[in-house]
């Protein structure tokens, strides 16, 4: 943005200006709608401080925030202000990240918490630093949901070393050092389990043709990840070419094959015995989430 188009009043008549950041740029705002957004701005602006003392359309009362990044200050504003059409359609990961500090800084994560909702999607196809970005955006809001989401995401679609996070000024500053030694603990543990689950499926056959296909299509990934490729590897990559093999001959399906007496059926596996059953169960217990992290650090000091 130009520094033209940061320079705007979101509130025109607004009680308050507040000039945010090393360039001084002026926001002219309703003290009110700060209030009720914040609990912060709720004292600031209150009869006890002098930024609440004679607050004036005629005359607005100019705060200065010097610290504050005046871009992430200006979103927030014109949120809490309802002027959504001066919210940009498009932030960056990094633009996030400066929002949820922000937002942590002034208590404002319930004022932002369905507009952060987009902003907080993971981004699979992400660089590290974006991705990381994200995930310490998520933790600041606190939203458990969404960043058990990145751990996932991370987990599955991210192969680096995660200590290489830790490279990162903010993403190091936010996030406990110990949730990328989980996240490589976990990695660990879900390619285990992949592997296991090949194996389970190419055994999961029957003479009578039942699940052959998947066997057989199985005992071939088996073959082109062997241990040292499935470690070079997104586990996503695997998990897709399971998902793409058909398990067409697996349903209902008569046999009469290793029965001394009589013959019998083969019956469709419930959902939780399917690919995507067990993947879901496995991602469910990959994840990490807050208040894991939270405890884990809470053991450090």
């Amino acid at each position: 943005m130009d520094t033209a188009d940061r320079v705007a009043d979101i509130s025109p008549d607004g009680d308050v200006v507040l000039i945010v950041g090393l360039e001084n740029v002026r926001l002219r705002v309703y003290s009110q709608c700060l209030r009720s957004a914040s609990n912060i701005f709720g004292a600031m602006f209150g009869p006890d401080w002098s930024e609440g003392q004679k607050l004036s359309k005629e005359s607005p009362t100019e705060v200065p925030l010097l610290e504050d990044d005046a871009d992430a200050m200006r979103t927030i504003c014109c949120i809490v202000h309802h002027r959504n059409n001066l919210v940009p359609q498009h932030l960056t990961a990094k633009e996030v990240l400066q929002i949820s500090i922000e937002v942590d800084k002034y208590d404002l994560k319930v004022a932002l918490k369905y507009a952060s909702v987009e902003w907080l999607k993971p981004q699979v196809s992400g660089e590290r630093v974006e991705m990381g970005n994200l995930l310490a955006a998520a933790f600041l809001f606190d939203n458990t949901d969404v960043f058990m989401a990145h751990t996932i995401a991370l987990i599955l679609h991210y192969n680096g070393s995660y200590l290489a996070f830790l490279d990162d000024e903010f993403t190091s500053q936010i996030i406990p050092s110990s949730t990328f030694y989980l996240l490589e603990e976990r990695r660990t543990r879900l390619r285990a389990e992949l592997c296991q689950l090949l194996i389970s499926g190419k055994r999961g056959t029957c003479k009578c043709g039942w699940g052959k296909n998947r066997s057989e299509k199985y005992g071939l990934l088996l073959a082109e990840y062997r241990p040292v490729k499935m470690l070079e590897v997104p586990m996503s990559d695997i998990i897709t070419k399971m998902e793409q093999v058909s398990t067409e001959d697996m349903g209902k399906k008569y046999c009469s094959e290793g029965r001394t007496y009589g013959t019998y059926y083969h019956e469709p596996l419930p959902h939780s015995e399917t690919l995507l059953g067990r993947l879901k169960i496995m991602k469910q217990k990959a994840g990490i989430c807050i208040d894991c992290v939270r405890s884990l650090n809470a053991t450090k000091m």
